[in-house]
This record gives structure tokens, C-alpha cells and sequence, in this order.
């Protein structure tokens, strides 16, 4: 017979969020609650955290052990994808949890899942990184000491175009603002990684967008060391880029990034 676990839970909550936070809580730490409660406990969680007080309630409630089990191998699918998604949500722009999930060593974790099998994991995960480590130098440093950077390379390489696009986004994103980030994706011959992915499309398509983006954030002030060869190819598909969609509506970001990437190639 089922458990009567959950409706104890609930039966004792009150109005107040960090009653529900620290039954959900009890619900995830039991072996005695099923698959469908503990889904159910990470939407409690999940349907507080955008109050930036009540995600601080749930690390001081000793929350983040709780997320970091559930992060792991060997949980379902569900499970996972929801807790690396409350990650991602609690760090957003909260320095608070984005120490706590760093000092207690999450990133090593989701940097492990980037090679998963199931991208749905993988989606998630570079979600969650990207809270941690965007506008967050110390969840960068740690990012980088741990050869997070080497790690997210073959999400560049994924067939699925979800993943690809997080990763190539986030790259964007990092390497947009400093040069000493973007000197550190470059090490990692990121950009020749990308320029694989550019296709002169007729069109607006997000994945090229992201490429645009990605590639014109790194090729800023930077020597790229690309052979005449690989330059000589970018330079032409930018350009059919630039020919084919500088009337198109929707493909100005599109021709605009592809224009700095052939000012800033021709530049070095």
C-alpha cells in the first residue's frame, strides 16, 4: 500500500513558502516518497525560487545537498532535468546562490553531465552552468580551473540543436565582455569549432544566429591564428550571408554579427 507520506507533508504546510520549501524538502531527502511526489516537491520548489528571497530560504534550509543528489547519475531522467533546472533558476542574477552552488561544488558536477547521453541533461546543464558563471567571475574561475570550457566543446559538435545553440549561446555571451575570457575559448580552438556550424542560409535560422553571434564575440581584438585557407572560406560564406540576407526581414542581427566577423577578420 502507498505511503502516506505526501499527504502528511502537505497536511502540515501553511501559506507561508518556507513552510512548503522545507516540506518539499523532506519529501526529496525520504526513500519512503515516490517518483511522482518528488517531481511534484521540485515544481513546489520550482513554483517559489523566482521570489529571489524564498531561493535564498532554500539554501539556508540546506537545500543545495539535496539539489546536488539529484543532479546525479542514476536518478530518473525527470528528477534531474527538474533539479538542474531550479539550479539554473535559483542562480540567475543571485549572487547569494550562485556562491552557494559554486562553494559547494556543483560545477564540477554539471560540467560532468555535459557528456551524458541524454541531452535533455545536457540541455539543462548548460543552463545551469550559464547562472553560475555569467556575470559571476568566481563561478568562472572555477569554471575554467576545472577545464570546464575543454568539456563544453563537443556540445558544439551535438546533432541536436537545442543543445547546440545553449552552448554556443553562452559562449557568445562570456566571450563578449572580456578579452581575457575570449583569449581563454580561444586557446581551446573554439572558433574553428563554430565556423564548421556557419552555412550561407537564405533565411533567418536561430542556430546560424547563435554561430553569428558566437564567432563575432570571439573574433573581436583577437588573433585567431586561422590559416589563409580556413579565412579565405569564412570571408566567402559571411559574405553570401551578408548578399543574401541584408533585405531578408527578421536577418538584421544575423548580417550585422556577420559583418563585424569580416571587419574584425580583415583586421588582423
Amino acid at each position: 500500500q502507498r505511503s502516506n507520506f505526501l499527504e502528511s507533508a502537505l497536511s502540515a504546510m501553511t501559506t507561508d513558502a518556507s513552510q512548503e520549501l522545507k516540506a518539499a524538502l523532506i519529501i526529496l531527502g525520504s526513500e519512503e516518497t515516490s517518483l511522482d511526489d518528488r517531481l511534484a516537491s521540485l515544481e513546489v520548489i520550482r513554483s517559489h525560487i523566482d521570489d529571489l528571497d524564498n531561493a535564498n530560504s532554500l539554501v539556508k534550509l540546506g537545500g543545495t545537498t539535496t539539489l546536488l543528489r539529484y543532479i546525479k547519475d542514476g536518478l530518473d531522467q525527470r528528477l534531474r532535468v527538474s533539479a538542474l533546472n531550479t539550479i539554473a533558476e535559483m542562480g540567475q542574477n543571485n549572487e547569494f546562490c550562485q556562491d552557494a552552488f559554486v562553494n559547494e561544488k556543483f560545477l564540477p558536477q554539471l560540467t560532468k553531465n555535459l557528456s551524458d547521453a541524454n541531452e535533455d541533461i545536457v540541455r539543462s546543464s548548460i543552463y545551469a552552468i550559464s547562472s553560475l558563471i555569467r556575470n559571476f567571475e568566481p563561478g568562472y574561475k572555477e569554471f575554467k580551473r576545472i577545464k570546464g570550457i575543454k568539456a563544453l566543446v563537443p556540445c558544439l559538435k551535438s546533432s541536436n540543436t537545442n543543445v547546440y545553440i545553449k552552448a554556443a549561446f553562452l559562449i557568445a555571451s562570456l566571450t563578449s565582455r572580456d578579452k581575457s575570457v575570449r583569449d581563454d575559448f580561444v586557446k581551446e580552438e573554439v572558433f574553428p569549432v563554430l565556423l564548421e556550424n556557419l552555412k550561407p542560409v537564405r533565411e533567418f535560422d536561430v542556430r546560424q544566429e547563435t554561430t553569428l553571434f558566437a564567432l563575432s564575440s570571439l573574433s573581436l581584438e583577437t588573433d585567431l591564428k586561422l590559416s589563409t585557407e580556413k579565412r579565405k572560406e569564412a570571408l566567402a560564406t559571411l559574405q553570401q550571408i551578408i548578399s543574401k540576407n541584408k533585405q531578408t526581414e527578421n536577418c538584421e542581427d544575423m548580417v550585422s554579427y556577420a559583418r563585424n566577423i569580416v571587419d574584425n577578420l580583415n583586421a588582423r
